[in-house]
């Protein structure tokens, strides 16, 4: 007449372990290469903050009519916006400068010494947005390079060596 309801909804304990063992497995197959792929996305993140910056530095130039400037301190591996005192320091696996591979005969001209082509390492912005171009490169410790590089109209661009030559 009654029908006994079962109140037995849910997963068994065997069924989540062989949930939790797949996973498991396929987190260790997948976080060696996530790890190998871990300084470039670092050296990427730092191309794109130097880029914001010195885009940032060119309209707070505009804004404030008022020239500034953005300074690179090769040694401490950092930059500093002088109008705004805000100062970046590159991760401990980046620094200024270019991988070994980099072909200098077709990177644009002579490499600068330090990885910093500004005049007294750098960058100038006066206040009609006009800069004194030049290039900042950078390099992480798996060799690969990246130039972030300004015109004097104040365009900036990303480039990354790919083993033959800068590409965007």
């Amino acid at each position: 007449m009654f029908k006994h309801k079962s109140n037995q909804n849910g997963f068994t304990i065997i069924e989540l372990v062989v949930t939790l063992a797949i996973f498991g497995i396929m987190l260790a197959i997948a976080l060696p290469s996530f790890l190998s792929y871990l300084p470039t996305m670092r050296l990427k993140g730092a191309a794109r903050d130097i880029s914001s910056t010195l885009q940032s530095a060119r309209m707070e130039a505009v804004s404030r009519n008022r020239d500034c400037n953005v300074s690179f301190d090769i040694n401490n591996k950092s930059y500093i916006v002088n109008c705004t005192n805000i100062t970046t320091t590159l991760s401990t696996d980046i620094s200024f400068g270019w991988g070994t591979d980099v072909n200098k005969n077709v990177s644009g001209g002579a490499l600068p010494s330090n990885g910093v082509a500004f005049l007294n390492d750098t960058c100038y912005f006066t206040s009609r947005g006009t800069v004194n171009a030049g290039s900042i490169y950078i390099k992480n410790t798996k060799n690969q390079s990246y130039a972030v590089v300004i015109s004097s109209g104040g365009r900036v661009d990303i480039r990354r060596w790919d083993g033959t030559t800068w590409v965007q």
